[in-house]
């Protein structure tokens, strides 16, 4: 990491936010999940999302369907996930985009489950006016912090090929990985069609993937 730069992280529950107008893409999403940014010469920026979602439907009448969130290309799209480019108008993309010597990083996500969770870097002045200004758009209580790492505790998961996320991810539905175990490996390979060793030749390198990036990211984390 280049000296002088740090980190400002926040986390936020979804309700806390609910007055945002980015929340209301949780009506079409589950997650969105930020992976990176494709240009900010123009305003507002674009940025390649993930996206996950229960309806498989969701792009069928086309990719407009939140102004606080404008979809302007599907890269790839499978039935519960899809990458995209899209553009932040609303207060917290503008935010970021209008301070000089701050930008998006990962991890950056929002989901109904865990909230927004909101990684920028930048120069200490860039960073301490985006907080400065953040507090006047979300006011009250707010677990942030600005340090010289990305926290351990807010491990980002590893971008894992298409397939191998789809059977990490019916292996996770189905319970695989629950006490007691919910599944088979036999079970996986039967939902997807594909061979059992398929599904465990998969399951071992997701595995090791997500392994080896919590090891990295907490060996480098000033999290005690």
């Amino acid at each position: 990491m280049m000296d002088g730069l740090k980190y400002f992280q926040l986390q936020m529950p979804v309700e806390k936010g609910s007055h945002l107008p980015g929340a209301s893409i949780m009506n079409y999403f589950t997650k969105v999940e930020y992976i990176s940014t494709v240009n900010t010469t123009k305003i507002p920026a674009s940025y390649v999302f993930l996206v996950e979602f229960n309806n498989p439907a969701v792009f069928d009448n086309g990719v407009n369907l939140d102004l606080s969130f404008q979809i302007e290309e599907i890269l790839f799209q499978d039935e519960s996930y899809a990458y995209i480019v899209a553009k932040l108008p609303g207060p917290l993309g503008s935010l970021v985009q209008g301070v000089k010597g701050c930008w998006f990083t990962a991890p950056t996500s929002l989901s109904l489950e865990n909230g927004l969770l909101w990684t920028v870097q930048g120069t200490p002045i860039g960073l301490k006016e985006a907080r400065d200004l953040l507090v006047q758009i979300v006011p009250g209580d707010l677990k942030m912090r600005i340090s010289k790492t990305v926290a351990s505790d807010w491990i980002s998961a590893p971008r894992l090929p298409p397939r191998r996320h789809e059977v990490m991810k019916t292996a996770v539905e189905l319970g695989y990985y629950s006490t007691p175990r919910g599944c088979t490996q036999r079970d996986i390979a039967d939902t997807l069609g594909i061979r059992q060793g398929t599904v465990a030749e998969h399951l071992q390198s997701a595995e090791g993937s997500i392994i080896n990036s919590w090891s990295k990211q907490a060996t480098d984390s000033s999290f005690r």
